[in-house]
């Protein structure tokens, strides 16, 4: 018998243990019931339990105790030398604290009588044991009373030696030993290729939740054979030799904090793909960019890509349950696979239940995933979702970045009961300001937001899908994008959103009300030099102004209105529901054009001013020379042109930082939303040019008209209106080019980068 009772094991009980020693306990006693369930498999009788229990130290001697207690029983009542638990205490007086025995290992005898076909009454243990009655009530009642309390599963060893043939498989290694399979690395005959294959007992629905995912980063199943004679089933699947994620944390704790980057991921990988008799693959572009990740950088990556996959799975109604950094397959390339799928839940198969083979690996579960599992508490399996499985993602995420998990602590107490509610609340407090402070402090914007929401006691906390979790690690790799969608409701950006007409208008009337008494000034000077036409002019200047401005405005307001109210939040409206109405997207996408829509709008009015002056004067008697009137349209267009771009850039950039941004959130943008930016993009260099060049042309203009004229009108007032648009060039191009920026930087978040590992879920709902 090995040597368990070593001072390492003693110091993995002291509150101030690390990971790795409260693992070394787990690992401890899943070998100390493998060793009884071999000596009880060799048919020889009942093994002397005593002998696979620590001595110490006392509690873990006692949870010990308390789980080989519940695999000896279940042996004994199957071969038929039934103890009650009274029995155990008698034999073993230490499993009993204060004087009373482990309830779950009271309900686990409960269990197995009643599995055994045992009529027998809760009653009973109630009169048995009265000092823990209403522990033992509220267990014996649960609706759960079906299911075994037990902290470990027997591995299913099957017999399987490496070297043997099995049906088409030559077993060359054993790539991992779980509670419920043996994997081994094979060479199928049939078509003379290696294949990871899974040995496990002929139970479960694994092979068909697998055969529907078809997703990069989940490890593809190719069949499975059924041999009979020895209940077992053969699973072969996509070999991956890179090893897994347990590698890359564990070469990641070994690392300096500031050598860790790409480079560990790819040193991980090459060392398994060196103990697998593989070399790297040279010229790897996915290679590289993982070696040009920093930390930060890698852990958003492979959790962007494991939330594509969860929620793939998710949406085809399959939770995986069991998520953790051993299921977690690396490529060559350093790209992560979702592995073992043994207790994940698919809503779509026939007589499937969340209840069979639940379980998975306590460390990583979510406050209600270990109520689920365990009877003492209400929660039923089939009250779980996709939440769950971000919950430990986010647990994953956390013991990638910073080689521990967020849950330090994790306490193990003298029994399956204790240890599960001690778990649930440790959770349930959410993570502690002790453990923010372990975190990095170069980490990039958002990063420590996505991880503490993925981890909130309250699955309502949590991001809704795993998509969305996705999304936000995403944005976390591009600090820019980040920046842009973060906090889009608050400061300057929010006030503009809840008054986005009023801007809209203001910014309009504001570079147009500038320019008309500057255009009026001018034009004066071509109106003949009497009292009538001078008062004419006038008076036309006003009721073409008077018209003009109040139809502009409510042009604009019926032009921003539904923008407006979507900013706001409006339901119920046609159209806008949400993120799901074709609308909607309208009115995301008019945001990005209410900048070209203004400009175009101003142009159309200063021309139609510019032939509606000479006109009304000629109708009403005041005849002016062609040169006064080519003057008159040219004046107006220049003017119009020039307080056009203006109004062009300042609403533009708050279209799209402010506006667009505001209305991205919980939307799912799409191939629309690519092709208005890049058309955006075109306008912005378009206007720029035109900022620049009518200012110039304006001067060129004037001088030839007025040669024609004789050089007798007052062209100061259009050279101080030109002059200030060269001097305002200044702001317009720095608006240009952070309107720019912000469109490159919504490309990149719209359209997902056609890679070859990227799939149809990494098309997103950007988080609200």
């Amino acid at each position: 018998m090995p040597d368990y009772n070593s001072t390492t094991v003693k110091h993995a009980l002291d509150a101030n243990a690390g990971l790795d020693h409260a693992d070394a306990v787990w690992e401890l006693l899943a070998a100390r019931i493998d060793l009884l369930v071999a000596a009880w498999e060799q048919g020889t009788g009942p093994p002397a339990l005593g002998d696979f229990a620590p001595a110490d130290p006392p509690n873990v001697r006692r949870l010990a105790l308390c789980e080989l207690a519940k695999i000896d029983m279940e042996y004994r009542f199957a071969q038929g030398f039934a103890w009650k638990v009274e029995d155990y205490l008698r034999h073993f007086p230490d499993l009993a604290a204060g004087g009373q025995l482990p309830c779950d290992l009271i309900y686990e005898e409960y269990h197995l009588r009643r599995k055994s076909g045992e009529a027998v009454a809760a009653s009973e243990y109630l009169t048995r044991f009265p000092v823990q009655a209403d522990e033992l009530r509220r267990l014996l009642d649960s609706p759960s009373m079906d299911r075994t309390t037990s902290l470990f599963v027997p591995v299913v060893s099957a017999g399987l030696e490496v070297g043997e043939t099995i049906d088409d498989f030559d077993l060359l290694t054993q790539l991992g030993k779980g509670a419920f399979a043996t994997v081994y690395l094979a060479r199928q005959r049939s078509l003379q290729r290696l294949v990871a294959l899974k040995a496990s007992a002929d139970a479960g629905s694994e092979p068909q939740t697998l055969a529907q995912l078809d997703h990069p980063h989940i490890v593809r199943v190719y069949d499975q054979r059924l041999v009979p004679d020895r209940d077992l089933r053969l699973l072969y699947m996509q070999y991956v030799p890179g090893g897994t994620l347990q590698d890359v944390i564990r070469r990641a704790k070994d690392a300096p904090p500031a050598e860790r980057n790409g480079h560990v991921v790819l040193k991980a990988v090459d060392a398994a793909l060196d103990k697998a008799g593989q070399g790297p693959p040279s010229d790897s572009s996915a290679r590289q960019s993982v070696r040009n990740c920093s930390w930060p950088q890698v852990v958003c990556r492979l959790g962007q890509q494991l939330g594509s996959a969860l929620d793939y799975a998710h949406r085809r109604g399959v939770l995986h349950r069991d998520l953790k950094p051993a299921n977690v397959l690396m490529t060559a390339e350093g790209s992560p696979r979702l592995a073992d799928f043994n207790i994940s839940f698919c809503s779509k198969l026939d007589g499937a239940s969340p209840a069979a083979y639940f379980g998975g690996s306590l460390a990583y579960m979510s406050p209600e995933q270990l109520e689920a599992c365990s009877p003492q508490f209400e929660r039923q399996p089939d009250s779980l979702d996709g939440r769950s499985d971000v919950y430990a993602l986010g647990v994953v995420l956390w013991e990638l970045l910073t080689g521990n998990r967020p849950f330090a602590d994790e306490p193990l107490e003298a029994g399956w009961g204790a240890t599960v509610e001690a778990m649930v609340a440790r959770r349930q407090r959410g993570i502690d300001a002790g453990m923010l402070k372990t975190l990095p402090a170069d980490l990039p914007p958002g990063l420590v937001d996505v991880l503490v929401d993925c981890l909130a006691p309250d699955a309502e906390q949590r991001p809704a899908t795993a998509a969305e979790a996705a999304a936000r690690l995403r944005l976390c790799q591009h600090p820019d994008a980040q920046r842009l969608l973060d906090g889009p409701n608050r400061g300057w950006r929010g006030a503009a959103q809840r008054f986005c007409v009023l801007a809209v208008v203001l910014i309009a009337l504001v570079f147009n009300g500038v320019a008309a008494p500057i255009n009026y000034f001018y034009n004066t000077k071509l109106v003949p030099d009497s009292p009538y036409a001078k008062k004419l002019f006038w008076f036309i200047q006003g009721v073409t102004n008077g018209i003009a401005f109040p139809v502009g405005v409510a042009v604009l307001v019926m032009m921003c209105w539904p923008v407006q109210r979507a900013l706001w939040g409006v339901k119920g409206a046609k159209g806008l529901k949400s993120g799901k109405g074709k609308e909607e997207d309208l009115w995301r996408l008019r945001a990005l054009r209410l900048g070209h829509l203004t400009a175009v709008l101003g142009i159309v009015e200063w021309l139609l001013a510019g032939f509606s002056y000479p006109l009304a004067m000629y109708l009403a008697g005041v005849r002016l020379g062609p040169a006064e009137a080519i003057h008159f349209v040219i004046s107006l267009a220049l003017c119009g042109l020039i307080a056009a771009t203006y109004p062009f850039f300042a609403i533009t950039f708050l279209g799209v930082r402010a506006f667009y941004v505001g209305l991205l959130p919980g939307a799912a943008p799409g191939a629309a939303d690519a092709d208005q930016l890049t058309r955006l993009a075109r306008y912005t260099w378009r206007y720029l040019v035109l900022a620049a060049t009518v200012p110039m042309l304006a001067i060129v203009l004037l001088v030839l008209l007025g040669g024609l004229l004789g050089g007798t009108q007052d062209r100061l007032p259009l050279f101080v209106l030109s002059a200030g648009s060269l001097v305002g060039f200044g702001l317009i191009f720095y608006l240009a080019r952070a309107i720019q920026a912000d469109i490159q930087t919504l490309q990149w978040i719209v359209n997902p980068p056609s890679n070859a590992e990227t799939s149809e879920s990494d098309s997103f709902i950007l988080p609200r």
